[in-house]
């Protein structure tokens, strides 16, 4: 009897896969590529357009960008980056990247629900957002937003993805940046979104055996000093 339990067990380990998670793939219509976000069984998160080397990873709840340099590769949290930028050029962010709670600025945002739609396979919630930017005029952009909970850690992923594109351009942006991530946190609150507006929608989910190795970063993250020493006006 106890080698036939021990046959099974050996016969169980071997049927579960070690490193099962999963891939979510998006396509923009407008730019014809792929965004490919995969997510670790232990929830750790990378997201990289196809073909690129740099990528982003989320890791215990924090947001990495990592991009290859020509000495190597270079790591920085986003946190950092922006603390960085509101030493070194002036305070924009402040703490719009951690601050508990909704959005601030959810008030100014009019969201209607308008029924589902099935897209890349998931159904999700057809949602109306007006006053993006404190536009009130022209029509208001429409998101499908899905609550499947093994998409919840390819939203957070794709929330701090959309934070990392804005933060660059913090300075020549000023007050506007912080207000563009109070916003996207506002409209990431309703969900993943599957569907923005036609021009970025979901292609479809898979699971996949992923190797650790795929969410490690490569190098030490760069700290806020070394950061500042990077910035051109720093120099």
């Amino acid at each position: 009897m106890s080698r036939l339990i021990l046959a099974l067990f050996a016969a169980l380990a071997l049927a579960a896969p070690a490193h099962a998670g999963l891939r979510a793939v998006y396509g923009s219509a407008e730019e014809n590529k792929m965004l490919v976000i995969e997510v670790s069984d232990a929830g750790d998160v990378r997201i990289a357009e196809s073909g690129d080397s740099s990528f982003g990873l989320l890791l215990d709840g924090q947001f990495y960008v990592v991009s290859r340099q020509l000495d190597g590769w270079m790591a920085a949290r986003i946190g950092d980056v922006a603390t960085a930028v509101d030493r070194a050029v002036t305070p924009i962010f402040g703490d719009a990247l951690t601050h508990a709670g909704p959005a601030r600025p959810a008030a100014r945002l009019v969201t209607e629900r308008k029924g589902t739609r099935v897209v890349g396979g998931r159904e999700g919630q057809v949602w109306t957002v007006a006053g993006i930017g404190g536009i009130s005029e022209g029509a208001p952009a429409e998101y499908v937003m899905n609550q499947d909970a093994d998409l919840k850690p390819v939203g957070r992923a794709l929330e701090q993805f959309m934070h990392a594109a804005i933060i660059p351009g913090a300075p020549l942006m000023g007050s506007g940046a912080a207000e563009l991530i109070e916003e996207t946190r506002a409209i990431f609150a309703l969900g993943t979104p599957i569907d923005v507006g036609g021009r970025f929608q979901l292609r479809y989910v898979e699971p996949v055996a992923l190797d650790a190795a795929r969410f490690a970063l490569p190098v030490k993250p760069a700290t806020v000093d070394e950061l500042i020493a990077a910035m051109p006006r720093a120099k």
